[in-house]
């Protein structure tokens, strides 16, 4: 029921939207967002308008936001009547809601949102029922493959080496092969790749594939009763559904940085020798991602109990949605590392998301080549830009066609976040009780200072990851 001091209120706003309330009444019965459809019909509109949605996106690569659907935050107080009236008022349905986040909803519209939001906006926050409302912003995954592959790690440990044609400088590196000496990871850690997917059949991946211990694979039940029926080693949030298998390369080349198979005589190394890596696709074929599908991401996460992920996506638009989700994500413990952003700006004058949120549960994470400089193409920010590591000519695991065996360079801060990722899961593996604070802290205040990144980012240096391990 709503409540007795609103009735008025509502009473009056439903007068005034009576027409709009019928037409979108109206228009249920042959869009997605009949409110009496059955679990069934809810599957079918759901797929219906994720087949539109990817349509449209990958029509128009240049997409923003989702012009589909919308993210609303209701007050704590209201009922769920009461979101109801307030969903009426523009036609919407619920596609998801959040344990992470109570009163966060992604909503199907049968119109844009630049018309829907400002409706829900006002009168929403005329009756107190909603917070705020805004569009699910569109992020594109960071890196532009290099066809050249070759198998030098310089980034792990530099001697000098040409890479792809470019020579570098002995110790320009995180000294992992120092690390290593130490720990180089452990088989239960887990780290929830936020990305384009994971080919989890890659002979350098495979064997630190995830496996969900909750799930029993192909029997169509949700066993570990989290939402998901048979996610065994994941989920897309992009597609809605088990398979978070890689379609574009992108999470498939940041995974080998993290956590390739080390010491399997094939390859490359991550920098976690032994980790398992989650499939969490969050992205399109051609590189959209969004933000209701990263929140998704670190919902899931959090109810797994995962202590990090990474994201080696971003872009421009503030989402107060996934501010939130990080915000609660900190409460839980978790850690997000994620790519400073590709585009020689100055993130604390142009905020790039995710890395510009300012919760201490962010790592935000500069490139660097292979002679110690930042790298051309690099985002910097002296307060919202933590730290540097290695991000130019990276090789690492890579899909192609139909093969289980391709490896290539691609270039970007989206492979200078996961050598942050594969050091976090190394210090967890020798200090197992930390905090992610604790985590955050020893790799910030281990760093290497570089003279590239004085005033460049919070720590002035690069990940050494052999001084953070000990």
């Amino acid at each position: 029921m709503l409540s007795p001091n609103r009735v008025l209120q509502v009473c009056l706003v439903s007068a005034m939207f009576a027409p709009a309330l019928q037409a979108s009444d109206e228009r249920a019965t042959r869009e997605p967002g009949k409110s009496t459809a059955t679990s069934s019909q809810d599957e079918a509109w759901q797929a219906a308008w994720r087949a539109n949605r990817n349509a449209l996106v990958e029509a128009h690569p240049g997409l923003r936001h989702d012009p589909t659907s919308m993210l609303v935050k209701f007050d704590a107080s209201a009922s769920e009547d009461e979101r109801a009236f307030v969903r009426g008022l523009v036609g919407a349905r619920v596609l998801e809601t959040w344990a992470l986040v109570p009163g966060l909803e992604h909503l199907w519209i049968p119109t844009v949102p630049e018309e829907a939001i400002p409706v829900v906006e006002h009168y929403g926050k005329l009756l107190g029922l909603v917070e705020f409302a805004e569009v699910d912003h569109f992020y594109r995954l960071g890196a532009t493959p290099n066809d050249t592959y070759y198998s030098l790690l310089w980034g792990m440990n530099n001697t000098g080496q040409t890479v792809n044609n470019d020579p570098g400088a002995a110790g320009a590196d995180i000294d992992a092969n120092l690390a290593w000496d130490v720990t180089t990871g452990s088989s239960t850690f887990v780290v929830g790749m936020a990305d384009s997917g994971l080919r989890a059949t890659h002979e350098d991946l495979a064997a630190n594939r995830w496996t969900n211990p909750g799930e029993i694979a192909n029997n169509n039940i949700d066993d570990d009763g989290n939402g998901r029926i048979d996610d065994t080693w994941g989920w897309d949030f992009w597609n809605n559904d088990k398979d978070p298998t890689d379609d574009n390369g992108h999470g498939t080349h940041t995974a080998g940085t993290v956590g390739g198979v080390g010491n399997n005589g094939k390859g490359v190394t991550g920098v976690a020798w032994s980790v398992k890596l989650c499939g969490l696709k969050i992205g399109s074929r051609t590189g959209s991602v969004s933000s209701s599908a990263g929140i998704s991401a670190i919902n899931y996460c959090v109810g797994k109990g995962i202590k990090v992920s990474n994201h080696s996506w971003g872009g421009t638009g503030f989402s107060s949605a996934f501010d939130a989700a990080v915000t609660s994500a900190r409460t839980a413990g978790h850690m997000l590392v994620c790519a400073a952003g590709n585009s020689t700006i100055n993130n604390d004058v142009t905020p790039f998301y995710p890395a510009s949120y300012t919760q201490d549960n962010i790592l935000a994470v500069a490139s660097t080549d292979n002679n110690d400089g930042i790298s051309t193409f690099s985002n910097y920010g002296a307060t919202r830009v933590d730290l540097g590591a290695p991000g130019t000519n990276i090789a690492s695991t890579y899909i192609s066609r139909n093969s289980n065996t391709a490896y290539a360079y691609l270039s970007g801060t989206s492979m200078a976040a996961p050598h942050v990722t594969g050091a976090c899961v190394l210090v967890w593996s020798v200090n197992p009780t930390w905090t992610y604070a604790q985590v955050r802290s020893k790799i910030l205040s281990t760093t290497r200072p570089l003279a590239s990144l004085a005033g460049k980012c919070v720590t002035g240096g690069i990940l050494n990851v052999n001084a953070a391990v000990r």
